[in-house]
């Protein structure tokens, strides 16, 4: 596999990810519509666990003894569960039912993940633009792929003709946690017309060419789909929960729809005294957190309402030591040294 020079030194972790996907392409061949004109209409495809698979995915692509099931998150409600066990290889979701693109168009991917995965475990796909056909070249392959690395972090990737890999933009990958992604793709075989977009719990990123649009070849084959679910890393365990699963035409019809936010609330002292700050959903370094209300290395106790799960860090930027809570801690010092050292705090669904 060629891998673009610019990136090299950043896939150098990853190296045995790209060789797995020229070792075997995805032989399933669901029925697929002739080529069609650009989409026009608002939401085009809802994948929402709540409808079923029967009605969500084309196809289940299963290779081992991994499951795809709904499960019941507490905050969200019903999710899509992949769960690929040590020594199974793939548990995807080939969507999207009934949804089809088509050169030219303009479209807007949407979901939020928690991913239970071990640290530093590399995968192939936790979502992939994949292509399909034989009646044109297929020259890309997975177009698009958001995995996981061998140094902890979170990544989207492009894949030019020749399997040329970009890494367009990463982050330190926060497992455990409900990660709200959405993803703008312009469907064009032409590098100069087509190009990838992309928000990460709902600010748009800069990406690896220093601007919020990256220009690349996005269509490949006869057409492309996308697939959710576990993709490698085959020593690991490795669920993927997704929830709130849409294609749209704009930003607000594929972006995950917020609900009743539940809220953490750190105090001062013990016994929920002192200065108190309330949290929702979201990742909090030290100048959020006083932003909040609260303040540096000076909590002591906390409310975390049933379904929610706060980690604490004693360093910056969730770094140094950390404590997971899930239930009241009317008294820090009581059950860890992490009393007085919150610096950065991570608050997501159980």
């Amino acid at each position: 596999m060629k891998i673009n020079s610019t990136v090299s030194s950043c896939l150098l972790g990853i190296a045995c990810i790209t060789l797995s996907y020229c070792a075997k392409d995805d032989q399933v061949r669901s029925n697929h519509p002739a080529p069609a004109t650009a989409h026009t209409e608002s939401l085009l495809w809802n994948g929402d666990a709540a409808l079923g698979a029967s009605n969500v995915w084309k196809v289940l692509n299963i290779e081992g003894s991994g499951t795809i099931t709904v499960a019941t998150d507490p905050v969200y409600g019903p999710v899509w569960q992949f769960y690929k066990p040590a020594g199974s290889h793939r548990t995807e979701g080939h969507g999207a039912k009934n949804f089809a693109a088509a050169e030219g168009d303009d479209i807007y991917l949407g979901w939020r993940s928690k991913l239970v995965i071990p640290a530093n475990q590399n995968t192939n796909a936790v979502f992939q633009w994949k292509a399909y056909g034989s009646g044109q070249p297929m020259l890309q392959n997975f177009p698009i792929v958001l995995s996981t690395t061998t140094s902890g972090k979170f990544h989207l990737m492009h894949y030019a003709p020749g399997k040329i890999g970009t890494e367009v933009w990463q982050t330190n990958l926060l497992a455990a946690v409900w990660n709200d992604i959405v993803m703008r793709i312009k469907v064009s075989r032409d590098s100069s017309i087509g190009f990838i977009e992309f928000w990460y719990n709902g600010t748009k990123q800069t990406l690896v060419n220093g601007t919020q649009r990256y220009y690349a070849r996005t269509w490949d084959a006869d057409y492309c789909d996308p697939k959710w679910g576990v993709y490698g890393g085959d020593a690991a365990d490795i669920t993927n929960f997704v929830h709130g699963l849409k294609i749209g035409s704009t930003y607000g019809d594929a972006a995950p729809t917020s609900v009743p936010a539940l809220q953490t609330t750190l105090y001062q002292n013990c016994s929920y005294g002192g200065w108190a700050a309330s949290f929702g959903p979201g990742s909090y370094n030290s100048a959020a957190l006083t932003a909040a209300g609260a303040v540096n290395n000076d909590a002591s106790s906390l409310k975390v309402p049933a379904g929610l799960r706060v980690t604490l860090f004693d360093g910056d930027n969730f770094t140094g030591d950390s404590l997971v809570i899930t239930a009241d801690a009317s008294c820090i010092k009581n059950t860890s040294t992490m009393n007085d050292k919150a610096s950065s705090m991570i608050v997501g669904a159980l």
